[in-house]
């Protein structure tokens, strides 16, 4: 019988073990990670500009967002070379937002581009601070979550503020997952999605064996940030079951929507209309037209409040302007006046017989004008024509919101009246189509009448189009003095600036459709109300006060649609709606911690990140004294 070959040899294994037990290599007691290659630097950087893009929406790989930073973090703890690795690591933040904010291409070159340069500065200072407490050992499942909010919390502040791309919106569809908002805000899902990146670059980096008098033994330190990231899982998964256990609603309003499919363009004439130009012509008209006959079809359905997106209104339909230019004469005056009594009957008892609550830009004197033509303010509001109007004087007594917190360099050009000659120089850069406006100065919340009488109003606020986005501005709509005013929130915006179409097919949808409505997912359990959005080129929609999107206007998929949805819960079975139906409101009587403490847990986080950059400086001062002396 032949003898086996490669047998091994018990004696020479315990042999080969005790040697490793008195003599150990010293590699097994370093850390794990050394990339000497430049190229295998930038790789690793770049693959998480992929993996980070695509855990948004409306890719919605939400799972890829707890890995898709480790791959930059290993780059930047492992890097040998340093100002290297600082740059992809910086490179791999302007890949990300280049591509990820092509659609402001659309609209202004220089703003997409200067934007993008703005946002990567976070990406160069996540990246300094990360590699220098990576190159001290610092455990990464706490360096990188209180690092990356602490940047996302100042980011939604400075020029006015970009709350775009947290991590927490690529959680947007967990449901049960995201109930931690209505206590920490958004920041705290970013905080858990950091903290398991942080755990895994732990893993992947820290070395497996310490140092003991009887040998090696396995580190169990390294299964602390695994643990730890778990634990956070279990509490935030049980909070989130009991707070979607709890029976809090009631049913609400009947709110019909109406979706136009009208595009913007930067340099024709219809897009000027469409935006709100104050002239009356033969775009600004179809847009009338078209969403009068929408709104026609809900006659007869029971329908309480009817919702425009914004800017549909022919610019001048408020109550201070229509009353100045009651004496004027011309044949635009008189087309404003015509369309004000329309929509004051559709609204009123022979037809809807329930207000609407519409989108439009209204002009108020100039208290400090700058010449003749500046002689009105132009401000973008939310006008409610409450159907109970009887003569043409009646019409113009309309409840007005106008958004207070504008875009930067595309609603307004700073330095108006503090350095009038460096705003017509950056004036120049923003295309003429986009009208300059002033921003509102206080909160109006609508009543909505209730069939009962006997009962309450129902109180909403309208966050218009962009200011919808940022946490403080909603709270600050929903909450009063601890206590909650508003039940629902209506957000009414234009997309329209956001669809292009590739030859002579149909406009499609940008991603920032789908971007935009993951943002009120979070609006919406901050403060436990449903969101109602009706948007020009969609989506318009309903999510409830657990954050679910419950219906939305999307026939068409990626394509731009026109058309409505009337929110009576009206069901085909149990588990679809009707053709042109959704979701029934729910009034949530909940008020949430968010909404009485605010960004507390955002705050203390950002003060942890102060503390932690003031130790690296500290030890970092202090080493360069020691190599002196």
């Amino acid at each position: 019988m032949a003898r086996k070959r490669h047998a091994v040899n018990p004696a020479k294994v315990r042999a080969d073990l005790s040697v490793l037990d008195t003599n150990p290599p010293p590699e097994i007691f370093q850390r794990r990670l050394e990339l000497r290659r430049k190229l295998s630097v930038l790789l690793l950087c770049l693959l998480s500009v992929v993996l980070l893009s695509v855990s948004f929406a409306p890719f919605d790989c939400w799972y890829l967002a707890y890995v898709a930073l480790v791959p930059w973090g290993l780059a930047l703890a492992g890097g040998e070379k340093g100002k290297w690795t600082l740059m992809c690591a910086t490179l791999a933040g302007a890949l990300f937002w280049a591509a990820n904010l092509y659609w402001l291409w659309w609209i202004t070159l220089i703003g997409y581009a200067a934007m993008s340069v703005y946002l990567t500065i976070y990406w160069l200072v996540a990246a300094v601070v990360f590699r220098a407490a990576a190159r001290r050992n610092w455990p990464m499942c706490l360096v990188l979550p209180i690092l990356w909010v602490a940047l996302e919390y100042v980011r939604a502040y400075v020029i006015s503020g970009f709350p775009w791309f947290f991590l927490a919106h690529t959680q947007y569809r967990q449901t049960m997952l995201i109930q931690i908002v209505d206590l920490t805000g958004q920041y705290g899902v970013s905080f858990f999605v950091a903290m398991v990146n942080g755990a895994l670059i732990d893993l992947l980096i820290s070395p497996l064996f310490r140092r003991r008098p009887d040998g090696p033994r396995m580190r169990r330190q390294i299964l602390l940030a695994p643990c730890a990231a778990l634990a956070v899982l279990a509490g935030m998964l049980g909070y989130g079951a009991w707070r979607l256990s709890e029976n809090t609603t009631q049913p609400g309003p009947v709110v019909g929507i109406v979706q136009g499919d009208f595009p913007i363009f930067l340099h024709d004439a219809p897009a000027s209309e469409t935006s709100g130009d104050d002239g009356a012509g033969k775009g600004r008209q179809r847009v009338f037209e078209t969403h009068m006959e929408l709104s026609s079809r809900f006659i007869g359905k029971d329908c309480q409040l009817v919702i425009w997106p914004e800017t549909m209104l022919p610019a001048g339909m408020n109550a201070e302007f229509m009353a100045a230019s009651a004496a004027w004469t011309g044949p635009n005056i008189e087309l404003l006046r015509s369309q004000a009594e329309r929509l004051g009957e559709l609204s009123g008892d022979r037809e809807l017989r329930c207000p609407i609550l519409a989108g439009g830009i209204g002009y108020q004197r100039n208290p400090a004008p700058t010449g003749d033509k500046d002689q009105w303010l132009s401000l973008n509001g939310a006008i409610f024509f409450d159907g109970d109007s009887r003569s043409s004087a009646e019409y113009y007594k309309m409840q007005e919101y106008y958004k207070m917190h504008l875009v930067p360099f595309g609603e307004y050009v700073p330095f108006k009246h503090t350095w009038p000659w460096l705003h017509r120089t950056l004036r120049r850069f923003v295309p003429p189509v986009m009208n300059q406006l002033t921003p509102g100065e206080y909160v109006t919340r609508f009543e909505l009448p209730r069939k009962d009488a006997s009962k309450p109003p129902w109180r909403l606020a309208t966050p218009i189009c962009f200011e919808g986005t940022f946490a403080r501005v909603c709270r600050r709509m929903v909450v009063q003095k601890g206590r909650k005013v508003v039940d629902i929130l209506v957000n009414m915006s234009n997309d329209g600036w956001f669809v292009t179409n590739w030859g002579s097919g149909p406009y499609q949808r940008s991603t920032e459709h789908a971007q935009h409505l993951a943002q009120y997912v979070f609006r919406a359990i901050e403060s436990r109300v449903p969101v109602v959005r009706s948007v020009n080129t969609g989506i318009s929609g309903l999510i409830d006060s657990n954050g679910r999107i419950v219906s939305i206007l999307q026939y068409g998929g990626r394509t731009m649609v026109s058309g409505t949805l009337l929110l009576d819960g009206a069901r085909r079975n149990d588990r679809e709606f009707q053709v042109g139906h959704g979701g029934k409101v729910l009034v949530d009587s909940r008020v949430s911690g968010y909404s009485l403490m605010g960004d507390v847990f955002a705050i203390a986080v950002v003060l942890a990140a102060i503390a932690m950059v003031g130790r690296l400086l500290w030890k970092r001062r202090a080493l360069a004294e020691g190599k002196t002396q």
